[in-house]
Formats: C-alpha cells, sequence, structure tokens
C-alpha cells in the first residue's frame, strides 16, 4: 500500500505508512528514543544525535525536536547507522518546532543506534548558557502499517560554549608555569598541554571547575620540557 503524505506544502510517497494519522497500535516491545548532549561555539553548527533503542520490526518514524529560536537554527538532518534505506525528510513546523521523517520504500527494518544528526547553527552572538533540546510528538511504524509505542529515554542539552582564553601566563619563583584560563563561571574546563604544534599529542592536565570566571593554575612539571604548550577545552 502506499500513501501520499502532505507536510509544510510538500508531497512524499510512504511506503506502507501514513504517519500523522495512524492511530495507537499493540507491539510486543516498548523502544525508546533519545537526543544526545553536545556542545558548540558561537558561530558554528553542531550535529545533535537522536537515538532509537528497539527490539522489534520498525520501518519508518516520525519525532519533533523543540528547541528555543533566539540562537539556534536547525538544518536537513544527516542519516545515522540506524537506517537502512530509509530517506529522510524536514521542516520547521512551527518556530522552536523541527520535524524529521523517515521513511523506507522496500520495508527495510531499523536498528538499535542514530536515527538522525540534527545540525543546530548557533548564532555568532550566543552568550555561554544551556539550550535544552526535547522530543515530541514521536511516531515508530512497522510494515504492516501498525504504530508502535515508543517513550523518551531522555532529553538533552545543547550547550553554547563561548571559548575560554588564557589571561596570564608566566613562570613562579617555584618553577612550575602558572595559568590564569578566563572563561564562564560555573562551566568545567580541562587544561591540556603538549611538547609539539605540528604533531600535537594533547595530555590533560587538570579538569577543574571555573567557579569565579578566572581559572588559576600550576604546571609544576612545566620545567621537565624545552617547549610547552597548553589549551583549555570546555568538558562535557
Amino acid at each position: 500500500m502506499l500513501a501520499v503524505m502532505n507536510f509544510k506544502g510538500f508531497a512524499w510517497r510512504w511506503a506502507g505508512v501514513w504517519l500523522l494519522l495512524l492511530g495507537t497500535g499493540g507491539a510486543p516491545a516498548m523502544p525508546s528514543m533519545s537526543v544526545g548532549t553536545t556542545a558548540g561555539a558561537p558561530g558554528t553548527t553542531d550535529p545533535v544525535p537522536v537515538s532509537v533503542t528497539i527490539d522489534v520490526n520498525v520501518v519508518s518514524f516520525q519525532f519533533d525536536l523543540l528547541y528555543a529560536t533566539n540562537y539556534l537554527t536547525p538544518s536537513t538532518p544527516i542519516r545515522g547507522s540506524a537506517l537502512a534505506d530509509q530517506q529522510l525528510a524536514s521542516a520547521v513546523v512551527t518556530p522552536g518546532v523541527f520535524r524529521v521523517l523517515g521513511f523506507s520504500f522496500s520495508n527495510s527494518p531499523i536498528t538499535n543506534g542514530v536515527l538522525a544528526y540534527v545540525p543546530f547553527a548557533i548564532a555568532s552572538n550566543a552568550p555561554d548558557h544551556d539550550e535544552m533540546l526535547v522530543l515530541s510528538n514521536m511516531l515508530l511504524v512497522n510494515a504492516q502499517a501498525v504504530v508502535v509505542p515508543v517513550t523518551v529515554n531522555s532529553n538533552a542539552i545543547l550547550s553554547v560554549t563561548v571559548p575560554p582564553q588564557f589571561s596570564a601566563i608566566f613562570p613562579t619563583n617555584a618553577g612550575a608555569m602558572h595559568l590564569d584560563l578566563t572563561g564562564t563561571a560555573g562551566r568545567v574546563y580541562v587544561i591540556q598541554a603538549t611538547t609539539n604544534l605540528a604533531v600535537p599529542q594533547w595530555s590533560p592536565l587538570a579538569t577543574n571547575t571555573d567557579v569565579t570566571g578566572v581559572l588559576p593554575f600550576d604546571d609544576v612539571s612545566a620545567g621537565a620540557f624545552s617547549n610547552r604548550f597548553y589549551r583549555a577545552v570546555f568538558d562535557h
């Protein structure tokens, strides 16, 4: 059976289902969907994974991802490892609601894993903060056009992280190298070091929470190296 589905003014052919019009059907198991927490800097585009855990035969899916529109803009989703020959379609249903549909013309089953990566562009003027991403309106459909119940395993946070900067670096009288890292209070940063920028192998030196906006650190092993380079990264 083929059905035609109108979605935001476009028509797509579906194999065996019309997702938005089907009622809830019985199923022997309860699959779940989850959104993966990620982080990105202002001015970047970062993929957010939406995954499924499932042990029944499902061939098509739908979900809405709810987000705040102040600093985030979603774009065309990328196929995940859970898909066989499923094709993806997507649209902004209303501001703050991004819908993703996946369907197979051959009724190929979906497996455990990532259904799709939803890229979010972060505005260049975004402050350092956390954005909630919430799953809604989820549907899974099997090859017999029966809706399989699905639950939300977890929603997620997209952390907008303004990159930290070293505001001071100087040797101490004790032979250590002192660093002041200027970041955002409440964030956790990892300070790393390497001896070669051409082929860097970054080693973690410390993982600390920035309490006041300036995170001090003394590298007591700095004197053992002729060259020492530092960087700081946000800890997820």
